[in-house]
């Protein structure tokens, strides 16, 4: 829809907030003695075409809305604000970031603390980031690998959770029936229960000396088992949102018990649970920080590791925040929009992390 024909439910209220982001920003930048490097506002002169600009619009929107209330040419003039406030948007972010890179790239030695936050991290980023490239991948294929196999775990422990005495069974299927509930109940009780940190350092530490495995496929195994008792929850709720009625169908029409589960009940869970799933993906994004206490090689360890070397600690912890930040963001909108597609209930459950 036009934006210049489309009356906004807050358009004065951007109105006012684009004028004064973009009025500050010219006035803040007009008292700037240097302007060098890659700039759209490269000058006082630009810098005070644009707090000219901004006032004007503001005292136009003010006075269209007290006194003539023309909505067209309001509506222009709110366009005209919006492009300001990229042109603003574009020279203190984007071109900030590509300012920050280019002095860093050409520093002879070490930034200090008195140089800029946005000079220092573009130099850890510059000077490190082989290594952050790995650890972002060692932290996205575990985080990716736990959820599936998690799931695949949820799945057949959930299976073996909802299995019921019949009178039919005989005593020895009823014993493995009740010992299988038993155990699948213990499990998701201890890992719901307890810090993936001790989990970690538990399971790693105390079979390192048997399996001989690197703290990766550890990690891995960690992240799995983990998930799994969380997605075994989900999946219930899942299930438990399904009505009985289609099991009762498919049993009758003499499809087996697995069958029926199958075929009938875990595609319509998994796809009512789909946001929980996508949800508990995100979190092992940011819980796999923890396995840097057993040594895995993710981007936590990474930035810790090169923080010991450089006493940057503070700089290399943004840097983490920051990517940690546009991976879940990134991975948030992509599962909204897998969700969107298939039409996935929004509704998170109840047995979710």
């Amino acid at each position: 829809m036009n934006i210049l024909t489309r009356k906004g439910k807050y358009e004065n209220c951007f109105f006012y907030l684009f004028g004064i982001i973009t009025l500050i920003y010219g006035i803040i930048t007009l008292n700037k003695t240097d302007l060098s490097g890659f700039r759209i506002i490269s000058s006082n002169t630009s810098a005070l075409i644009l707090v000219i600009l901004s006032g004007v619009l503001i005292a136009f929107e003010t006075i269209l809305i007290t006194v003539y209330r023309n909505q067209q040419v309001k509506r222009i003039l709110y366009f005209l604000s919006i492009l300001l406030v990229c042109v603003v948007f574009l020279d203190s972010i984007v071109f900030g970031i590509v300012r920050d890179f280019i002095t860093a790239s050409n520093l002879i030695k070490r930034p200090s603390s008195l140089d800029p936050l946005g000079v220092r991290l573009s130099y850890i980023c510059l000077k490190n980031y082989t290594s952050i490239l790995k650890g972002i991948w060692t932290t996205l294929w575990l985080s990716m690998a736990g959820t599936v196999v998690g799931l695949i775990l949820g799945l057949l422990f959930i299976t073996l959770r909802t299995l019921e005495v019949s009178p039919k069974d005989s005593e020895f299927v009823a014993f493995l029936k009740r010992t299988g509930n038993i155990f699948v109940q213990t499990y998701v009780t201890i890992f719901r229960g307890t810090p993936m940190m001790v989990q970690a350092m538990i399971i790693y530490y105390g079979l390192v000396g048997i399996l001989k495995w690197t703290p990766e496929e550890a990690g891995l195994v960690i992240v799995s088992i983990n998930t799994g008792a969380y997605l075994t929850e989900v999946i219930r709720d899942g299930i438990e949102s399904i009505d009985k009625g289609q099991m009762e169908a498919s049993r009758s029409l003499g499809f087996s018990y697995f069958e029926s589960m199958i075929s009938i009940v875990f595609p319509q869970a998994i796809k009512n649970t789909m946001a929980s799933i996508g949800n508990e993906f995100v979190i092992n994004i940011k819980d796999t920080s923890v396995l840097n206490v057993i040594g895995c090689a993710e981007m936590y360890f990474i930035l810790n590791t090169s923080a010991a070397t450089n006493y940057k600690y503070m700089e290399q912890m943004v840097v983490g925040a920051i990517i940690y930040l546009i991976l879940t963001f990134t991975t948030t909108k992509i599962l909204k929009l897998i969700e969107k597609k298939l039409d996935v209930p929004s509704k998170e459950l109840k047995g979710s992390n």
